[in-house]
């Protein structure tokens, strides 16, 4: 805004640009301004600090973790299912046919295999400012969201995701392999970092388009979720909103919108589950 001002000459509004800049509270990193009747990142995301080492000491984050049943009860068939077919009723799939990631992810139990969705500021090179995982344990599937509160914490949202990964024998995501790694790793070695472990990886956006490309409009996974479960979205945050809902967010400190953020990035992940039960199962519901 100062920039932009200044080329045009606005000293008003440059003097203005100025002002905000000097009002950003450093201790969190926030601008002092709220709008008219701010949701505080709290109400709208109930969470924990978390603190972390980092190679320059210690950052912090903020940690969304609850489970399905606790999020969406009515959803809960959802772990009900995907723990019955990883433990090995109803699997129908050409093992000869399929792919390393998808092998691993047959032979492993529930509790082997890590769910991962990031959320950017756009493509390479740029922020990620969540990152959302899923796994199950106790009987239902379980969410961590690590969310960066500015700029300043994308460094420690990965460094969570980077040990969390250590824990895990198969990463499962929805174009990963090019786009949600790819991602993790520029950014790590952007801020010194040590790269995320290597670990067997299944990218269900290839499993996709193996089944369901020119038989379906598109592979994307909102259009998976329509045809294959019959699932619409309502009040869901398109992606295309996301980097600059997130940008009004560090600005103005209203979560009103990052909860949309989370909520979207959660239904991805829910998703993915879906489609390791119906990928393993042989199931078509296009032929249905």
């Amino acid at each position: 805004m100062l920039t932009r001002s200044l080329a045009r000459r606005d000293m008003k509004e440059a003097q203005e640009a100025l002002r905000a800049a000097d009002a950003i509270d450093p201790a969190i990193g926030y601008r002092r301004y709220e709008p008219e009747n701010p949701l505080a990142l709290e109400e709208a995301c109930a969470g924990i600090e978390k603190r972390i080492r980092m190679p320059m000491g210690t950052s912090r984050f903020w940690l969304i973790n609850r489970s399905l049943s606790e999020v969406s009860p009515q959803s809960r068939p959802v772990a009900v299912e995907y723990a019955s077919v990883m433990r090995g009723a109803r699997q129908r799939f050409d093992e000869l046919d399929a792919t390393d990631g998808l092998c691993h992810v047959a032979n492993g139990k529930p509790e082997d295999l890590l769910f991962m969705d990031v959320e950017s500021c756009g493509f390479s090179g740029a922020v990620i400012f969540l990152v959302g995982v899923m796994f199950f344990r106790d009987d239902d599937l379980h969410f961590e969201q690590y969310l960066a509160r500015n700029y300043a914490e994308e460094a420690a949202v990965l460094r969570a995701f980077i040990d969390r990964i250590k824990r895990s024998r198969v990463l499962v995501t929805f174009n990963g392999k090019a786009f949600d790694m790819n991602m993790i790793r520029e950014r790590a070695i952007f801020h010194g970092l040590e790269p995320a472990g290597k670990c067997p990886h299944l990218d269900l956006l290839t499993e996709a388009r193996r089944r369901w490309r020119g038989r379906l409009p598109n592979c994307k996974l909102q259009t998976l979720e329509r045809c294959l479960f019959n699932r619409n979205r309502v009040g869901d945050i398109p992606g295309w909103a996301i980097a600059d809902a997130y940008h009004k967010f560090v600005d103005t400190a209203d979560a009103r919108q990052v909860k949309d953020i989370v909520h979207h990035n959660l239904l991805d992940l829910l998703t993915m589950a879906q489609l390791v039960s119906l990928i393993l199962t042989g199931n078509d519901p296009v032929d249905a």
